[in-house]
C-alpha cells in the first residue's frame, strides 16, 4: 500500500510482484505470468530496451521482457525493479477497468420475454380501453364501476404464473448441469448455452493442462513417447514408437533444419524480444556450423521433395524400457536439477522451473525413485544455470545404478541446456541412451540438428541431456565452476545422451468435447496469448486446424484491423495467437455482430472482460482466478 511510482522495489524467488515494475538489475530472473499473458512458463526477464516502435502497446505483454507486471510471481531469480505503474494504472488494473466497462448482455429468452412483455402491456392496455368505453357508453355503468371492470379486465390478462414457470424451468436445467459437475450462477445461462454457435476458449489451462510435461525422448535409435495422462508409476508409460513425431510437420517439410528451428517454440525470439524458454535456442543450428570439417548433408529439399524422417530403428516399437534404462538416460535431468517434485507427482508443493520439473515428473511416472537417485548422488560442484550460455551442469561421483560399472571411480558431470549450446561440444553420443564405453559412438550431429527441426514443428519445446567423465579428484567438493568449466576444454567432449520434447498438453477431455461440439455444428476457436507456433501445433492436436482453418492470426495483426475488417477476419480463423485482453473482446464482439451466438471460457485474469462480454462465461471453476469466475 506504500509503494508510489518511482520507488524501487528488490524481487526474490517467491515474491509477489506488488507493482508494475521496469527492470534495473537482473540475476537469472523469471516470473510466472500464465493468468496474465497466457504464457504456460515462466519468462526470463532482462534490463534491455525493446525497440516496440512508434506504438509502444504493439508489444505483447508476453514480449515485454523488461518488464515485471503486479500480481504475478517470481519463480526464480533475484532483481531490482523501478515502480512505473500501480493500483489501476496497472496491466492488471487496466483488465479490471475492462471488465467494469463491460455491458452484461441479456440472454435470448429474457430478450424474448422482455419483447413479449412489451406486446402484451400495448395489448391489455387497448383491451381495457375497449373495456372501459363498453361499460360506460354500451351498459351505461357509471365511470367508477366502468373503471372497475377495465381494471379487472386488465390484471386478468397478465401471465402472473409465467416469471415463476420460467424460472422452474431455468432450476431444473440448473440441477442438471450441476450432476454434469458444471456450477451455474445466473439461471437464463442454461437457455444460452443450448443456443451457441460458436465457442472461444483460452488455451492455458482450459484447453491445456498448463502443466509442461515431456511427451517424448529421442536417442540416436530410438523414440520413447510418454503417456501425458499418466497416473499410475510405471516404467510402461515409456513406450517405443519410432513412428511418433518422427517426420516434421506438413508447413515446414520443405524448409530447412536451420529455419525450423528459427521458428519454433525452442528458438529464443529476435528483434527485442525475449524467449519464455530458458534453454531457448540462440545460435544457429545449420550443420556446417556444427561439424566443422564434415561435408554437412542438405538441410534444405526440393519443393516436390520433403525432409526425411528421423534414421530409427523400428524393430523395437511397442515394447517399453525398465526402470533402470529410466534412469540412467533420465539420470541426467533429475541430479543437473534444484527442482522438488510435487506430492504424488502433481504440482502441490512443487519447486522449480517447469521445463525442468516435467523430466523429474516423466522419471517418477516411470517409476523411477527420483529422491533416491538425487541422494544417491549429491552434487559436488556446479556451474549455475544462466540465460547468457543457457546451460546449467553438476558434477557428481559416479556410481553403478546411475552410470554403469565402468564408471565407477570416477566423476561425471551431467550438463542440461539449448541443443545449440550442447551439440558443438559433443564428441559421442549413447547408443539408445546406453553410455558404457562399448556404447558410445561418434556424434552424428546432422542427424540431432534434424532431430530438433522435427520437434520444434510439432511446437515442442527441446531440450538435450549431455554427460562427460572427469577423473576422480578432477573438481573440488564445494568449487565455484563458471560456464568456462564446460565450454572451454580445447575440443568436444560430451556425450550426448537424447533429447527431450517438452510441451503442455491438451486435456484429453478436451479433445472429444471439441469433437462433440463440432458434430453439433458448433465451430470452436482457440484464443491464446500464447507463441503462433505453439499455438498452431496445440491446435491441431485439438483439431481446431484443417483444410479451412490452417492459419493463425496474431494480436498485433488484429490490432490493426478495424472493427469492419475484424468482422470479416474473425470467422476465418480458429487459432488466434499473442492475443492481449482487448484482442479478445474485439474478438467476441465481432463475432456477435455477425450474428454468431458466443461462448467464452477460460481461467485466468486476461479472460475476465471476454467472458463477460461474452452471450455465455464459462470460467474453470478447479484453477480458474477469482477475477475469472466472477466476471462469468
Amino acid at each position: 500500500d506504500e509503494i508510489v511510482p518511482g520507488d524501487v522495489v528488490k524481487l526474490s524467488l517467491g515474491d509477489r510482484v506488488p507493482a508494475d515494475l521496469r527492470m534495473c538489475e537482473v540475476s537469472n530472473l523469471a516470473a510466472l505470468e500464465a493468468a496474465l499473458t497466457g504464457e504456460a512458463v515462466p519468462i526470463d526477464k532482462t534490463v534491455d530496451a525493446i525497440d516496440c516502435g512508434a506504438d509502444p502497446n504493439s508489444t505483447p505483454l508476453g514480449d515485454r521482457h523488461n518488464m515485471c507486471f503486479s500480481a504475478t510471481l517470481v519463480s526464480s531469480g533475484s532483481a531490482l525493479g523501478l515502480v512505473v505503474a500501480t493500483g489501476d494504472d496497472t496491466e492488471i488494473g487496466t483488465i479490471n477497468k475492462l471488465v467494469s466497462q463491460v455491458e452484461k448482455k441479456k440472454t435470448n429468452v429474457l430478450a424474448q420475454i422482455d419483447t413479449i412483455a412489451k406486446w402484451l402491456a400495448v395489448f391489455i392496455a387497448i383491451t381495457a380501453l375497449a373495456t372501459w368505453n363498453v361499460a360506460f357508453f354500451i351498459t351505461e355503468e357509471n365511470g367508477m364501476d366502468a373503471l372497475s371492470t377495465a381494471l379487472v379486465c386488465a390484471v386478468a390478462m397478465i401471465p402472473e404464473g409465467l416469471e415463476a414457470i420460467v424460472t422452474m424451468t431455468y432450476a431444473w436445467a440448473v440441477s442438471n448441469m450441476a450432476k454434469q459437475n458444471a456450477i451455474i450462477r445466473a439461471l437464463p445461462a442454461v437457455e444460452t448455452l443450448g443456443s451457441v454457435t460458436t465457442i472461444c476458449s483460452d488455451k492455458t489451462g482450459t484447453l491445456t493442462k498448463n502443466e509442461m510435461t515431456l511427451t517424448a525422448f529421442v536417442t540416436s535409435e530410438k523414440r520413447y513417447k510418454f503417456d501425458v495422462n499418466a497416473s499410475e508409476r510405471t516404467a510402461n508409460n515409456f513406450v517405443v514408437d519410432n513412428s511418433y513425431l518422427s517426420t516434421r510437420a506438413d508447413p515446414s517439410k520443405y524448409m530447412k533444419a536451420s529455419d525450423v528451428i528459427k521458428k519454433g517454440p525452442s528458438a529464443a525470439r529476435r528483434r527485442g524480444k525475449k524467449s519464455s524458454f530458458g534453454f531457448g535456442i540462440t545460435q544457429s543450428m545449420h550443420p556446417s556450423d556444427v561439424n566443422e570439417g564434415a561435408a554437412p548433408i542438405p538441410t534444405s529439399f526440393a519443393v516436390d521433395e520433403p525432409a526425411p524422417a528421423a534414421a530409427v530403428s523400428s524393430s523395437a516399437t511397442g515394447e517399453s524400457p525398465d526402470t533402470a534404462f529410466l534412469r540412467k538416460a533420465l539420470g541426467g535431468g533429475i541430479l543437473c536439477s534444484k527442482c522438488t517434485l510435487g506430492e504424488n507427482g502433481g504440482r502441490k508443493g512443487e519447486i522449480g522451473n517447469p521445463t525442468e520439473l516435467s523430466i523429474l515428473r516423466a522419471a517418477y511416472f516411470g517409476d523411477v525413485d527420483v529422491t533416491g537417485v538425487k541422494h544417491s548422488a549429491p552434487v559436488i560442484a556446479e556451474v549455475p544455470f544462466s540465460s547468457e550460455y543457457k546451460f546449467m551442469a553438476t558434477v557428481h561421483q559416479a556410481i553403478e545404478e546411475n552410470d554403469g560399472a565402468d564408471k565407477v571411480g570416477k566423476l561425471v558431470a551431467h550438463v542440461k541446456g539449448a541443443p545449440d549450446r550442447m551439440i558443438p561440444l559433443c564428441k559421442y553420443q549413447a547408443k539408445n541412451g546406453s553410455f558404457s564405453d562399448d556404447d558410445v559412438e561418434p556424434c552424428d550431429k546432422d542427424y540431432w540438428i534434424e532431430q530438433i527441426a522435427i520437434l520444434s514443428s510439432h511446437g515442442l519445446r527441446v531440450l538435450a541431456l549431455t554427460r562427460g567423465v572427469l577423473p576422480d579428484g578432477a573438481v573440488k567438493p564445494g568449487e565455484q565452476l563458471g560456464p568456462e568449466f564446460v565450454q572451454e576444454r580445447g575440443e568436444p567432449w560430451l556425450t550426448i545422451v537424447g533429447l527431450c520434447a517438452i510441451m503442455d498438453p491438451p486435456r484429453p477431455e478436451c479433445v472429444d468435447a471439441i469433437r462433440i461440439a463440432h458434430g453439433a455444428g458448433v465451430r470452436v476457436a482457440m484464443i491464446t496469448g500464447d507463441h503462433k507456433d505453439t499455438a498452431l501445433a496445440i491446435g491441431g492436436m485439438l483439431g481446431l486446424v484443417d483444410s479451412q482453418h490452417s492459419e493463425a492470426i496474431t494480436g498485433p495483426e488484429l490490432d490493426a484491423m478495424s472493427d469492419e475488417e475484424l468482422r470479416v477476419a474473425a470467422p476465418k480463423y480458429n487459432v488466434f495467437a499473442r492475443a492481449s485482453p482487448q484482442n479478445k473482446i474485439r474478438i467476441v464482439k465481432a463475432l456477435q455482430a455477425v450474428g454468431e451466438v458466443c461462448g467464452m471460457t477460460g481461467d485466468g485474469v486476461n479472460d475476465a472482460p471476454a467472458l463477460k462480454a461474452a452471450d455465455m462465461g464459462v470460467a474453470m471453476g478447479k484453477e480458474g482466478t477469482d477475477v475469472a469466475r466472477e466476471a462469468s
